[in-house]
């Protein structure tokens, strides 16, 4: 399969033309009888084909067979919508959420999830291995996307996430749905190994102060899951935006490994109140997660932060903070250890081609970052996928001024590949 991944000012999905090709037995849907009835007895390797439209779902896709396929047929992310009875209404009959899975291998691509009760997406135990290519899940009761454990450290492992959007549209649910106002992630994945999370755009992942949840992170890796690879993201107006590792755990680690990199972090000023800023911690977090590395990620926070990453809790060990570009400090508490090097701390708006639409890229008068550290291993393109300049120095943060041609685009593509 052939994967390309962008970041644009907009929905990241990919036009229909720019997915992959469809392969293996196909099924052409238009009706809500009719996905229903395929989802219930399509042989495995499946692609069902939905015609454009909105799917008002009175039933949740319960997903059994291994290696089906649900993709829109329409010419973006938009045309074909499977739709709830809204994220705050309760009387959501028999669709609480729009999708559950116990099935392995699932792939969902080129439609939209929206206004669901509980979860727009959850994975269960049995469904590794799936891959969301240029989806919108939207405006959902708790988490977005969902993936239950089995146990501490066993869960769905090896996801793919690409060219998605992940968002509330008009605000945060404003009712309990039975943990608290205000429960709810973009990802929320317990005990998954090798996810890969890459050119996808989180919005509005901001509670209010009257919530029960104030620091919901947009994707949240933890409860014994490792090597999760989180790049070339981009997070607006989110109270939280990385976390690998949430928790001590008496001995165990939250999370293990893994590279956070290449990501864009923007917050509008006076996004938060005054007591809001006073408990706040940071929007990359490596809590409860040894061996971790955090390079070359840009953080416009405009004084809504106290910290642009932090390492928390002893167990963090072996962290590394690489070549970032944020405007409040780096820093650790409860014992937490890490190396950094090539950190630039003082970013400000007029570094960035246009800040205010969360487009951080460097323009040329952002001197104080370019050609300034030296190429770090662990991110050797930027978030546009163009090779750093690296002759001599690089740029630091998630963009590359004068950045070289592109390598060619992976092949087979999985969660397990750095």
């Amino acid at each position: 399969m052939l994967v390309s991944v962008r970041v644009s000012a907009a929905s990241p999905c990919l036009p229909q033309a720019e997915l992959p090709a469809i392969s293996g037995p196909t099924l052409s849907l238009s009706g809500n009888a009719e996905l229903q009835t395929a989802i219930q007895n399509a042989a495995a390797g499946t692609t069902l084909l939905l015609a454009p439209g909105t799917y008002n779902l009175s039933s949740t896709l319960y997903i059994r067979t291994n290696n089906l396929t649900i993709r829109g047929n329409g010419g973006s992310c938009e045309a074909v919508v499977l739709n709830g009875a809204g994220m705050d209404n309760a009387d959501y009959g028999n669709a609480p959420h729009g999708i559950w899975t116990d099935a392995a291998d699932l792939q969902l691509m080129n439609l939209t999830i929206q206004n669901f009760y509980l979860h727009g997406v959850v994975l269960n135990s049995g469904a590794q291995s799936p891959t969301f290519n240029s989806v919108q899940i939207l405006n959902t009761g708790q988490q977005l996307v969902k993936g239950n454990p089995t146990q501490y450290g066993v869960g769905v492992d090896n996801g793919v996430v690409l060219n998605s959007r992940f968002a509330y549209t008009n605000g945060t649910p404003q009712t309990d749905h039975g943990a608290g106002i205000g429960y709810t992630n973009g990802i929320d994945i317990h005990a998954g190994d090798n996810w890969l999370i890459s050119g996808n755009r989180f919005e509005n992942f901001h509670t209010p102060d009257s919530s029960s949840w104030w620091w919901n992170p947009a994707v949240l890796m933890w409860n014994g899951g490792q090597n999760s690879v989180v790049e070339n993201n981009v997070f607006i107006n989110v109270d939280r935006a990385i976390a690998f590792g949430l928790m001590e755990r008496n001995g165990d680690v939250d999370h293990s490994g893994g590279i956070i990199r290449n990501n864009m972090v923007y917050y509008a000023p006076g996004q938060f109140s005054s007591n809001r800023i006073a408990d706040s911690d940071g929007a990359i977090l490596v809590w409860n997660s040894p061996n971790t590395v955090v390079a070359h990620n840009t953080v416009l926070s405009n004084g809504n932060l106290n910290k642009s990453i932090e390492f928390r809790f002893s167990t963090t060990t072996g962290a590394q903070a690489i070549n970032n570009l944020v405007d409040a400090p780096i820093g650790s508490r409860n014992s937490a250890s890490f190396s950094q090097s090539g950190n630039l701390t003082s970013a400000d708006a007029d570094m960035f081609v246009d800040a205010a639409t969360a487009n951080l890229r460097l323009n040329s008068s952002a001197i104080a970052a370019v050609d300034k550290v030296s190429v770090s291993e662990y991110a050797t393109t930027d978030i546009d996928g163009f090779v750093r300049s690296g002759a001599g120095k690089v740029d630091i943060g998630a963009h590359e001024l004068n950045a070289l041609s592109p390598p060619n685009p992976p092949t087979d593509i999985s969660g397990s590949q750095l």
